[in-house]
């Protein structure tokens, strides 16, 4: 079933492929810029919360600096006269008080402009008494003296001291109003009458009105105003309930805390003069909430998309991998030999055209397979009757043998030496259905056919054998010695007059390979006649040793391929050397 396991392969290739190059990249694209989109959300929405708490920061540092501006120039005015008619009212005589009183209002009327965040302003007696300006101050005495601003002037005498309420404090306000106040306590030199034990004007603040309008919205969360200390100045959300350590502890900054399981997102602001801290506090979930609903509708696109995708992928699949398939149990099939098969053309365009293609290509292939098989039984018919006309060549070895037999009956042992040796090498010869045999018997066939020529060159050279270890075990094709050891004795000794010829044959094992070196003491050859040997552009002389050699080089390179064609090297004038490379392998691995 090895077209399922390729159907199977085809589809997780083309899936895998997908998933990596697409659905992959492309998730990790909405991921990371979704990540990337919601901290650039969340950056954008705390820096409009941190514009809005400096707004807050700065209208109340200004309005701090303009009520302590205001009581200074109360108290300090025309040479301190405010302080001297304030102690005036500090009487119980009812007609000097009320006298001084009115005086008192025309100074305060005079020193300050009048304007309507002006609630009050009080002067405290050491006696316990008191004189207000404009509207009366419900907070009970107890506690206004009682308060930090109010025992801080009392210690720091002549310097201004604000301080702050969130509630009402005048009968003419409403309640979660935030008021300032300033107070002042008048040392020996400002109060000569040692009367004034206290000086305070009360201002109504626009910071509240201002936080509330902030308060409204739900993106700049809920903001309050802290003490350093974590005690609330203005809280008119109980903006309290998200109170957190953190908060006094870390200066001006932004936290991410998560509270009652939700995360919320922490913005502080630190007024410089006041050391007040404006807090704003948000849930996350706000500040994302329209980009949460846009990445959830594009998923939700996305994941449609690839639905749509793979139902679209799989049929067009199944019209593609169909085909194939059918297509490969046709090849399958013609594997085992049925050449009449026929693929039905189904599927693309595309496919039909390959399977008409494969339908021709089998019939062809068919057609081929019976022309071939004709002519090969034509050829074999002819090559009966060439044989027929033929001198069979057992009977010319049976022939040789006889006269072997009557030259050693006769004591003519160089004939019968002879006959045995030409015997060899027709044996060998004739042997069609062997194509390889050992070293070792391809060195007897070459001794035959060494003492043949040396009986025609009359003894006129020598023959040496360095032959390695193993070496003669290793199978070599039949007959691959003889013609280059016929060639240096043809060619490398033609032309010496006395000198002795000496051929010497090497066999040596080296990594996998066996080397085989035939080396004359001939008269050597150029390059030019090296290239023409092994071209074998010297068949049209009828040069048949030559055609020899060049046989050798063509089967060395058939049998083992160009790494192993002929090497030959030669001087001229004192040698040629002939190197053969083959396969290392005896005859039980030879296949």
């Amino acid at each position: 079933m090895m077209w399922l396991n390729k159907k199977k392969n085809l589809k997780a290739s083309y899936y895998h492929t997908f998933l990596a190059l697409i659905v992959i990249p492309i998730l990790l694209i909405i991921i990371i810029s979704s990540a990337i989109i919601r901290t650039m959300m969340v950056d954008s929405a705390t820096r409009s919360i941190k514009r809005a708490q400096d707004n807050i920061i700065a209208t109340l540092g200004g309005e701090v600096k303009d009520v302590s501006l205001r009581l200074s120039h109360f108290v300090y005015v025309n040479d301190n006269e405010i302080m001297k008619i304030a102690a005036m009212t500090d009487t119980q005589d009812f007609t000097k008080r009320y006298s001084a009183t009115l005086m008192l209002s025309e100074s305060f009327n005079f020193a300050m402009v009048p304007v309507q965040d002006i609630l009050s302003a009080i002067f405290y007696m050491k006696d316990g008494g008191s004189t207000y300006m404009k509207d009366d101050i419900i907070l009970p005495d107890e506690e206004i003296k009682a308060s930090d601003w109010y025992q801080q002037a009392l210690n720091d005498k002549n310097m201004v001291k604000v301080g702050f309420y969130d509630r009402n404090v005048a009968t003419s306000r409403k309640a979660h109003t935030l008021t300032i106040v300033a107070g002042l306590s008048p040392g020996i030199d400002v109060d000569r009458d040692n009367v004034v034990e206290m000086t305070a004007l009360f201002v109504s603040s626009q910071t509240g009105n201002l936080i509330k309008e902030y308060n409204k919205e739900k993106l700049l969360g809920i903001t309050m105003l802290l003490n350093p200390d974590g005690t609330p100045v203005f809280d008119v959300d109980d903006g309290m309930r998200f109170f957190i350590p953190e908060i006094v502890s870390g200066g001006e900054t932004e936290l991410h805390h998560k509270l009652d399981g939700k995360n919320y997102v922490y913005v502080i602001s630190e007024e410089p003069v006041t050391g007040l801290l404006a807090v704003s506090v948000v849930d996350s979930e706000l500040l994302t909430r329209d980009f949460n609903r846009t990445a959830a509708a594009i998923v939700a696109v996305t994941v449609v998309l690839f639905g749509l995708f793979y139902i679209f992928s799989s049929y067009f699949l199944k019209n593609i991998i169909d085909p194939i398939h059918n297509t490969v149990e046709g090849m399958r099939l013609v594997e085992e030999g049925r050449l009449d098969v026929h693929v039905v053309p189904v599927g693309q365009a595309e496919l039909r055209v390959m399977i008409h293609s494969f339908n021709r290509m089998t019939r062809r292939l068919k057609q081929l397979i019976q022309e071939n098989e004709e002519e090969q039984q034509k050829k074999h018919e002819a090559e009966i009757r060439a044989l027929q006309s033929q001198i069979n060549p057992h009977f010319l070895v049976n022939s040789l043998n006889s006269i072997r037999f009557i030259a050693q009956v006769s004591r003519y042992e160089a004939i019968a030496r002879m006959a045995e040796a030409l015997i060899k090498i027709l044996s060998c010869s004739f042997r069609s259905n062997v194509g390889f045999y050992t070293l070792n018997e391809e060195l007897e066939v070459l001794d035959g056919f060494i003492y043949l020529m040396k009986i025609r060159y009359s003894d006129g050279f020598e023959l040496e054998y360095e032959i390695g270890e193993n070496c003669g075990a290793c199978m070599v094709p039949r007959l691959i010695l003889q013609p280059i050891v016929e060639n240096s004795i043809v060619h490398g000794f033609s032309g010496l007059e006395e000198e002795l010829g000496l051929i010497t044959v090497k066999a040596r094992l080296e990594d996998t390979y066996l080397y085989v070196t035939v080396r004359d003491n001939g008269k050597g050859m150029t390059e030019e006649e090296i290239r023409r040997l092994l071209s074998n552009e010297t068949a049209g002389n009828e040069d048949y040793v030559s055609i020899g050699v060049t046989n050798v080089n063509t089967r060395l390179v058939l049998n083992y391929g160009e790494e192993c064609a002929l090497k030959i090297r030669s001087e001229v004038g004192k040698y040629t050397e002939t190197v053969l490379r083959m396969p290392a392998e005896t005859k039980e691995e030879h296949i």
